[in-house]
């Protein structure tokens, strides 16, 4: 069985794999990792940095509405 490539896969939480791999393979229980040497799938192997790009934007994005929330909690304050 191919592994595939899950960026925001946690082995501890069983909650936060992904349905598809980058590939667009549906993923099964236990074939699909962060961890990019276990990856076997080929399809996913080339997605790699575009995967590691969208993680970037994702993550820079989820940085900035958390900046907002903090930004607009600081202006409630001061009112």
């Amino acid at each position: 069985m191919k592994t595939h490539y899950d960026p925001f896969a946690n082995p501890n939480d069983d909650y936060s794999f992904s349905d598809y791999g980058y590939c667009g393979t549906y993923i099964i229980d236990e074939n699909s990792s962060a961890d990019k040497d276990s990856v076997t799938c080929k399809k996913c192997k080339k997605k790699f940095n575009q995967a590691d790009n969208e993680v970037k934007i994702a993550r820079e994005q989820e940085l900035n509405d958390m900046q907002g929330f903090v930004d607009f909690m600081n202006e409630s304050k001061k009112k």
